[in-house]
């Protein structure tokens, strides 16, 4: 990017931003895992070399109550590191304990991790899961305290207890619809959804699943899907949220998956391209608000409060831009966002990490236009 345009980026940023943070990984991480509410977990995904698992203490001012405004704050400090043989695509933390589960390409199996294994500062392996990861696929996984739910396609999602590594469960379906992601929604019960756009609940006590449907609006050609779950404070249900390759953007809940709430269109020049590094999320602390990514060197958060079922397209609450201004890959082109992550409670701060190896950390400024009819 030309100076200037960096220059005038940077000072409307100080408008647009309460905080902004840019720091630059080592190698680009597809993977950006909460540990706590201080530390995340980052990983490489490169194929052709071995790949660094590390969990990262963020700067002080980043976890304190009070934004400290911008500043091109540096000081990620590593508290543990490991290696791994295998690029990670999907990293999770095992709840309440100090265990990592890591899936990568077809090749690869699911690795059980020990953070702080005999020397403190070492991430080290500590088993593996056999995983039946299909060729143009790999292996999703989630976990709970206890076990890790892991399958690349909708008929070999399997449930293994981690300490173990006993099978307790296998998902009853012919189906072979590769999986985009999975995730629990309690101890029994999880979700998931898969890339043809077809979903699932799941009652890991019944052998077949519970509720089942298919987001699939009228489309020109065959997109990916994601999805996001959220449950309402007020109400017995989950919502969903689904995102394709082609910028749909769907709103659903537990009651019936092929019914939608709310729906838009995101504004994409071209959909998402191979590496498939869609994402959607729901804010953990802000009612109604999504984040996407995976397009472009962009972050969209998106306020469905007063979305209604037309497929029309709809302005952004806010759109990190950063990624997208403030670096250039080596060949040239423009950096994609690879992953982002919500704040655990801090409402409006978001991590988003770029193939150029970047990290953000930022929290928009609220502005006029967030407000709704």
């Amino acid at each position: 990017m030309e100076s200037a345009e960096y220059e005038e980026w940077m000072l409307g940023s100080i408008r647009l931003y309460k905080d902004l943070h840019d720091f630059e990984l080592q190698d680009p991480t597809r993977v950006l895992e909460w540990i706590g509410d201080k530390t995340i977990c980052i990983a490489g995904f490169e194929s052709a070399k071995t790949n660094e698992i590390l969990q990262l203490l963020l700067p002080p001012k980043l976890h304190a109550v009070e934004n400290q405004g911008l500043c091109p704050e540096r000081d990620l400090k590593v508290e543990h590191g490991g290696f791994s043989e295998h690029p990670v695509y999907s990293l999770k933390h095992v709840p309440n304990s100090s265990l990592l589960v890591t899936s990568g390409p077809s090749t690869s199996p699911v690795q059980v991790w020990q953070i702080g294994a005999e020397e403190k500062d070492v991430i080290k392996p500590q088993s593996t899961i056999r995983s039946e990861a299909g060729k143009k696929t790999w292996t999703k996984i989630a976990t709970t305290t206890s076990s890790v739910l892991y399958g690349s396609q909708a008929n070999n999602v399997h449930l293994t207890e981690i300490e173990s590594t006993k099978l307790i469960y296998s998902l009853g379906v012919a189906q072979t619809d590769s999986v985009s992601n999975l995730c629990f929604l309690d101890t029994n019960t999880f979700f998931l959804c898969c890339e043809s756009g077809r979903q699932y609940i799941v009652d890991v006590r019944q052998p077949k699943p519970s509720i089942e449907g298919r987001v699939d609006p009228s489309s020109t050609c065959k997109p990916l899907w994601r999805a996001a779950v959220t449950s309402r404070k007020q109400e017995a249900t989950t919502t969903i949220a689904s995102l394709s390759s082609e910028g749909h953007i769907v709103i659903t809940d537990t009651r019936e998956l092929s019914k939608p709430l709310k729906c838009t269109k995101h504004r994409v020049s071209n959909s998402a391209s191979s590496e498939n590094f869609l994402c959607i999320s729901w804010a953990p602390a802000l009612e109604d608000t999504i984040a996407i990514s995976g397009f472009d060197g962009n972050v969209e958060i998106y306020n469905t409060k007063y979305w209604d079922t037309s497929m029309k397209e709809r302005d952004p609450l806010f759109t990190h831009k950063g990624h997208s201004v403030m670096a250039v890959c080596e060949d040239g082109g423009t950096p994609k966002v690879t992953a982002h992550s919500w704040h655990p409670w801090k409402e409006q701060t978001v991590l988003s990490a770029a193939t150029d190896g970047s990290l953000h950390v930022w929290d928009w400024a609220d502005t006029p236009t967030e407000q709704h009819p």
